[in-house]
């Protein structure tokens, strides 16, 4: 196999500093990733779409080569931790691996064909496409995100709050019962998913399987699409339909993103759409990342996952569409 390292002298300071950016963004991006449960593509790709002026489908491509060993150093330490749900991410893979691979298939072709180099205000029509679809999806799903977190921020304090009065009593506050005590656990029991019998009694129920196998598809579709992993659409539905908790459904999704980006990635190197180069260096950074990464969200508070994920894709909304939008 031949690497061809001469890419990173098209980095804008050149060959060394190249090897160390894509290096050190390996590193953050897998920090992130096993934190968030993405896969880091929202990171990476539009980080070699406009860095190395790949095009789009080897941006994703890139992107979606440096998943699988950066993924599986996180996944080992959520396999320790007993915070993967095999139920739903076994049945989740039925239908994003096909997925990922049609869309693989058909993404790759369209780009080189007359329709897709097309220009278009300047930017040819496939990676206007992909800018818009990328930026409208990736920016409702922050604003999702950050409205469910704040809300489960205000519930976390609200229930300390609570708890502080149940524990230290004073006359305006003796009114609250053991009663309350119990509604408290509760409601921390929800925000943490302490309580994993919602988890535990999943059960393949035709709704249950149509569900997942529906969110396996768009699972595969953008994680070949945009080279993000999935995971933003696989971790809000086994957080707020199967009841997990933040880091469970990371781990869950993260087995998912594993597997489907392993089968994407070899169906763009056999297009000769993968920069194997970039994906090396970057992979070694994503290793070291995805381990601390994935320990500190095993320790994380209830809504600081989501908060961080939609701060991080508002931040890359914002930049991609001013980096690459047309210029009118």
């Amino acid at each position: 196999m031949d690497f061809n390292f001469q890419i990173y002298n098209d980095f804008v300071w050149g060959f060394w500093p190249g090897i160390i950016v894509v290096f050190g963004v390996g590193f953050f991006v897998g920090y992130l990733a096993s934190f968030l449960g993405l896969g880091g593509g929202f990171i990476y790709t539009p980080f070699f779409h406009s860095f190395f002026h790949l095009t789009a489908v080897q941006a994703v491509a890139v992107s979606l080569a440096q998943m699988p060993v950066s993924s599986l150093s996180g996944l080992f330490v959520y396999y320790q931790n007993n915070k993967i749900r095999w139920k739903q991410g076994l049945l989740l893979l039925c239908t994003s691996i096909p997925s990922a691979q049609y869309t693989a298939y058909k993404f790759g072709r369209f780009e080189d064909t007359e329709l897709g180099k097309q220009l278009y205000y300047g930017v040819p029509l496939s990676e206007f496409i992909y800018l818009i679809v990328f930026t409208f999806f990736l920016g409702i799903l922050a604003i999702y995100n950050l409205i469910t977190a704040l809300k489960r921020r205000k519930k976390y304090y609200q229930s300390l709050e609570v708890q502080s009065q149940t524990f230290n009593p004073t006359p305006s506050s003796s009114s609250i019962s053991s009663g309350a005590k119990s509604n408290l656990d509760t409601d921390l029991t929800q925000d943490s998913s302490v309580n994993k019998s919602d988890v535990d009694s999943f059960f393949y129920s035709p709704k249950s399987i149509l569900v997942v196998l529906f969110t396996g598809i768009f699972f595969g579709l953008f994680s070949s699409l945009f080279g993000i992993g999935g995971g933003f659409l696989a971790v809000p539905l086994f957080v707020y339909y199967f009841r997990m908790s933040p880091v469970e459904a990371v781990a869950t999704s993260f087995l998912g993103i594993f597997l489907t980006s392993f089968g994407t990635s070899l169906m763009f190197f056999f297009q000769g759409k993968l920069h194997l180069e970039l994906a090396l260096i970057g992979s070694f950074g994503g290793i070291f990342g995805a381990r601390i990464g994935s320990l500190k969200a095993v320790n994380a508070k209830p809504y600081s996952i989501l908060l961080v994920t939609a701060i991080f894709q508002f931040l890359v909304v914002v930049w991609y569409v001013l980096g690459k939008l047309p210029k009118f």
